[in-house]
């Protein structure tokens, strides 16, 4: 493993965003994590089949709250592509630590 990839483990593992990540995103992070965190307080994970059919729930929910009030200079692609790519661990231990209660 060269330093590069090494760079890019530890960033990842870090939760630091790497370049590939389009700059009006990186400056937004904040903003749309605190919108995973809102949508998914406001989902029940008993409602879903598996972690897939919930991470599937959790992005309809959020496009549907884009559609109402996007996050200037952002398309919804661009957050569901950060989400997917970055914050996925986040939902899915949401919903294996919430779907134990089911």
């Amino acid at each position: 493993m060269n330093l590069q990839e090494q760079i890019s483990r530890i960033q990842s593992m870090m939760g630091v965003i790497n370049e590939d990540v389009p700059f009006n995103v990186r400056r937004r992070k904040h903003y749309i994590e605190r919108l995973l965190n809102i949508v998914l307080n406001n989902s029940y994970p008993c409602d879903f089949v598996d972690v897939n059919h919930f991470t599937e729930g959790i992005l309809y929910d959020i496009n549907e709250y884009l559609m109402s009030d996007e996050i200037e200079g952002m398309s919804s692609n661009e957050i569901k592509d950060f989400i997917t790519d970055h914050l996925i661990d986040e939902i899915e231990e949401y919903y294996n630590l919430y779907s134990e209660e089911c």
